[in-house]
């Protein structure tokens, strides 16, 4: 593993978050720095002018938080990527690459010319000489879109992941017991099971943060604003706004509780004897008042907020200037802790 400061960057739908990290030893870092500010309307792909305007924002922000290290690792979008996992017959690493080069178009939405694809074997079981590798893919179009807006801001671009990997590397450690980490952002939310550190399964649902606002709009008459400012000051607390709030968000979570559910039922029918029952929640929504307590009772699960700052080396000022942040820099701390 590099010695070097590196930068993990999460360009979301809603806001840019940045963190630039120097290894401290094993399994620790040292954060140098952090930032976040909103981002581009309309994402990556929407123009060719939205891809200076997120350079200039990068740039912005790498000035403006002092950052030095020009090595980037970036996260595609989890929505707009595929993640498939597929049983082989056991077989060597090489092999597998072989043999997925035939059979990528079975699994894969988009024409395997059109796709930029990886593997990685999750599970060999000698017993009934079977292997399980996760297939993940991206279009070209927009691999090619990321690494542009980084180069143009001028940032060398040494590895690009899915969001899930990058949270789960952060945020669930290799000790804990098989796991499902649950990040709810703005558009979408991604669920990713967690074996010894290493992602095994990964979905993702429509239903997310933004389903809780119009819920909100619908319930209370407000404008996006004001249902945004109080679904993030009130959350699912009960006795706010005589129970209003909750009562018109718990619909959407029910939603995400029962994709949650299905996930691990999925799962677990495959992989029987392995019980899975600690739920990691990340992303904006995670820290939502009483969200936690909520989301346990309807899961019949121990659900905790996902901490990606457990494994940093950090001062006073700077936990003083993230904490309550923690939940929006999961994919950026992860992507920052890769080996390169």
């Amino acid at each position: 593993m590099s010695n070097l400061p590196r930068i993990g960057i999460d360009i979301g739908t809603t806001s840019i978050k940045m963190v630039e990290l120097l290894p401290a030893g094993r399994d620790k870092w040292r954060l140098l720095t952090a930032a976040s500010m909103p981002s581009v309307a309309g994402g990556i792909l929407a123009n060719q002018a939205n891809l200076a305007a997120f350079s200039q924002v990068i740039i912005k922000m790498r000035k403006e938080a002092g950052m030095k290290s020009q090595r980037v690792i970036a996260a595609l979008p989890e929505e707009q990527v595929s993640s498939h996992v597929v049983e082989l017959p056991l077989m060597s690493e090489d092999e597998v690459k072989q043999a997925l080069q035939w059979q990528v178009e079975q699994y894969i939405p988009i024409p395997a010319d059109r796709a930029v694809w990886s593997s990685q074997t999750i599970r060999k079981d000698p017993a009934t000489g079977g292997m399980e590798v996760l297939l993940v893919a991206a279009a070209k179009n927009l691999v090619n879109a990321y690494i542009n807006v980084l180069e143009q801001a001028g940032l060398e671009v040494v590895a690009m992941e899915t969001e899930l990997m990058a949270t789960a590397r952060a945020e669930v450690p290799a000790d804990y017991p098989l796991s499902l980490v649950v990040d709810i952002g703005s558009k979408s939310t991604d669920m990713g099971v967690v074996q010894k550190g290493q992602l095994v399964f990964a979905r993702t649902v429509a239903t997310a943060g933004d389903a809780f606002t119009r819920a909100i709009q619908a319930a209370l008459g407000l404008d996006a604003a004001q249902a945004e400012q109080y679904k993030n000051t009130y959350g699912f607390s009960g006795d706010k706004l005589n129970g209003k709030l909750a009562e018109a968000m718990r619909p959407v979570l029910n939603v995400i509780a029962s994709e949650i559910k299905k996930t691990v039922d999925f799962y677990t029918s495959k992989h029987l004897g392995e019980g899975l029952n600690l739920v990691t929640i990340s992303g904006g929504v995670s820290v939502l008042p009483d969200m936690v307590g909520v989301l346990t009772g309807m899961l019949g699960l121990e659900v905790s907020i996902g901490n990606p700052f457990m494994k940093l080396v950090m001062d006073k000022n700077q936990t003083q200037a993230l904490a309550g942040n923690g939940p929006i820099y999961g994919v950026a701390v992860g992507l920052a802790m890769r080996d390169i």
